[in-house]
C-alpha cells in the first residue's frame, strides 16, 4: 500500500488513526499497541498476502534468538547463526536471480528456473534484526516483550522503505506508548511533514521522472544519448531521487509523530553537502549509521593504518551499493562512492589548515561534490552497464548536441528542483524548533493559522493530482530495494 495511493489516504490512514486515538483515549494502551501491530501487518499484507509468514518467521525467528543470546551470554556461535540465518533469507530472495542469470553468462548456458519474487521491505527489517542480534550478544540490547518487538519491526510509517531503525531508538518508545496520552501537537507536526513529503512526492518527484525515465529507457534499448539529453537525463533522476526519497522520509516520521513514535532522522539536504563524507552523513542517514557501526568498524574501521581504513571504506561501499539492488550497476554504485571517500579523505591529510574557510573553496568543494553525485546517480539509475555507459557517452557529447526542444520541456522543472533543493529548508529543520523549542525563525513550524493554511494547501493540491490526474499514483523509488 503506497502512501500516495487513495486506498491509504482515504481508508487505512484515517481507519487506523481513529481507533488508535479511540483507544488511546478510552485509556486502553496495550490495545492501542496491539490495534498498531495488527494493522502494520495489513498494511504489509495488503501488497501481497503470501509474504505475511516470512515476516512473521523472521520476527519469531529473531526474537526467540535473542532470548538465547541473552540466556548464553557472549555466544559467538549462536550470533553467528542468527546473523547467518537472516542473511540466507536476505540472500535468497534479493540475489538468486542475480546469481543464475550471472552463472548462466559465466557457463553460457540457459539454466532455467522460477523467478523469485523480492519481498517489500526485507533489506530493511532484515538489517535491524542484524542489528538487534549484535547489540543483545554484546549486552546492549533491551529485552523487549514480542508485542514491543513486532511492533518496532512491523510500523507500518518504515516497514517497507525505511527508514532502519535501532532498536534502541523505537523499542522503548513503544514500551511507553500504552501509558502515554495522546499528544494532538505532535499528530499537528506530524501532519504538516507528511503534506510535505506528499506534495514533493506527487508535485516534484513524480514531474521530474517524466524527463528522466525516456532517455534513461532509450539508453537501455541501445539508442544513442545526445548531449542534451544525456545531461537532461541525469540532472532530472539526481532531483526526482532527492525529492522521492526526501518525500517517503517526511512522510514516514510524520505518521510515526502521529501515532507518538519519533522515527530517526534519515535526510537532510545532502545536495548541500560541500564533500562525499558530508554528503553521506545527510543521504540516507540511517543506512550509513548501519554500515559503520556493523560493517565499517568490525571491519577495523581506522585502526589498522591509513591502507587497511581505505581497503575498509570501499569493501563497505560496495556492499552498500549491492544492499540497495541485485545489479552490477548497484555495486560499481557503492564502488565509485568508496573510491570518492578514499580520495576525500586523503585530501583531508594534505590540504592546508584553514582553507576549508575560503568561500571560493567552498563553492569548488560544493560543486564538485555534486557533480561526482550526479556522475554517480547514473549507475544507480541505469538497469545494465551498457545503459549507463550510453549516458555517459551522451554527457561527453559522443553522439552530437542533440535537439534543443529537449530543453524546453525540462529545463523549467530542473531548474525549481534545484532551487528547492539547494535553498529551501528541509522538513526537519521545518519541525525542530516545535519539537526542541529552540528559537523561531521564518520557517520554524507553529500550530498557527498560517501553517494550518499551508499544510491544506500542500494537501489539496496533490490529493487534486493523485484523484483527477492520469497516472499520478507511482511507487517510491526505495520500494525496489
Amino acid at each position: 500500500m503506497l502512501f500516495n495511493s487513495p486506498a491509504f489516504l482515504f481508508g487505512f490512514l484515517p481507519v487506523c488513526l481513529a481507533v488508535f486515538i479511540a483507544l488511546k483515549k478510552a485509556n486502553a494502551g496495550k490495545a492501542a499497541l496491539v490495534f498498531l501491530a495488527l494493522a502494520s501487518l495489513f498494511f504489509y499484507a495488503w501488497w501481497d498476502f503470501r509474504f505475511l509468514g516470512l515476516l512473521l518467521t523472521s520476527i519469531g525467528f529473531n526474537f526467540c534468538m535473542g532470548i538465547q543470546l541473552r540466556k548464553y551470554e557472549r555466544n559467538k556461535l549462536l550470533l553467528i547463526l542468527g546473523i547467518a540465518a537472516n542473511l540466507v533469507c536476505l540472500g535468497f530472495f534479493k540475489y538468486f536471480n542475480f546469481f543464475i542469470d550471472n552463472l548462466n553468462l559465466l557457463l553460457a548456458h540457459d539454466l532455467t528456473f522460477t523467478r523469485i519474487i523480492l519481498p517489500l521491505g526485507i533489506s530493511f527489517f532484515t538489517f535491524q534484526q542484524i542489528a538487534y542480534l549484535v547489540d543483545t550478544w554484546k549486552g546492549k540490547a533491551q529485552a523487549p516483550t514480542l508485542l514491543e518487538y513486532t511492533a518496532y519491526i512491523t510500523f507500518f510509517p518504515h516497514l517497507i522503505a525505511g527508514p532502519i531503525v535501532h532498536h534502541a531508538t523505537v523499542i522503548p518508545q513503544f514500551r511507553a506508548l500504552p501509558a502515554a496520552h495522546y499528544d494532538w501537537h505532535k499528530t499537528a507536526i506530524g501532519l504538516t511533514l507528511f503534506a510535505i513529503g506528499l506534495f514533493k512526492k506527487v508535485m516534484l518527484a513524480d514531474s521530474l521522472s517524466v524527463h528522466a525515465t525516456p532517455i534513461f529507457n532509450a539508453a537501455h534499448s541501445g539508442e544513442a544519448i545526445s548531449l542534451l539529453a544525456g545531461w537532461i537525463a541525469a540532472l532530472a533522476y539526481t532531483l526526482q531521487l532527492y525529492f522521492d526519497f526526501s518525500a517517503y522520509s517526511d512522510m514516514a516520521i510524520g505518521l510515526g509523530l502521529m501515532f507518538g513514535i519519533r522515527l530517526p532522522d534519515n535526510f537532510f539536504s545532502p545536495y548541500k553537502a560541500g564533500n562525499i563524507i558530508d554528503f553521506w552523513r545527510r543521504w540516507h542517514i540511517t543506512l550509513s549509521n548501519f554500515l559503520r557501526n556493523y560493517l565499517y568498524i568490525p571491519l577495523g574501521g581506522n585502526r589498522a593504518g591509513k591502507l587497511r581504513r581505505y581497503a575498509n571504506l570501499i569493501i563497505t561501499m560496495l556492499l552498500g551499493g549491492l544492499w540497495h539492488g541485485a545489479n552490477w550497476t548497484f555495486v560499481l554504485w557503492g564502488g565509485l562512492h568508496g573510491l570518492y571517500l578514499v580520495i576525500n579523505h586523503g585530501w583531508h591529510r594534505i590540504v592546508p589548515d584553514g582553507f576549508s574557510a575560503i568561500k571560493a573553496y567552498q563553492f569548488c568543494a560544493w560543486a564538485l561534490t555534486f557533480l561526482a553525485v550526479i556522475t554517480a546517480w547514473v549507475l544507480f539509475r541505469s538497469e545494465s552497464v551498457e545503459a549507463a555507459m550510453a549516458i555517459y557517452q551522451g554527457m561527453l557529447g559522443w553522439h552530437g548536441l542533440g535537439a534543443t526542444t529537449i530543453i524546453n520541456d525540462a529545463l523549467a522543472a530542473i531548474i525549481i528542483g534545484l532551487i528547492i533543493a539547494l535553498c529551501a529548508p528541509n522538513g526537519l529543520q521545518i519541525i525542530k524548533a516545535a519539537e526542541e523549542r529552540i528559537p523561531i525563525n521564518w520557517y520554524s513550524w507553529q500550530l498557527s493559522t498560517r501553517w494550518v493554511a499551508f499544510t491544506a494547501i500542500l494537501l489539496a493540491t496533490s490529493l487534486y493530482f493523485i484523484l483527477y490526474t492520469i497516472n499520478r499514483i507511482s511507487e517510491f523509488i526505495y520500494f525496489q530495494f
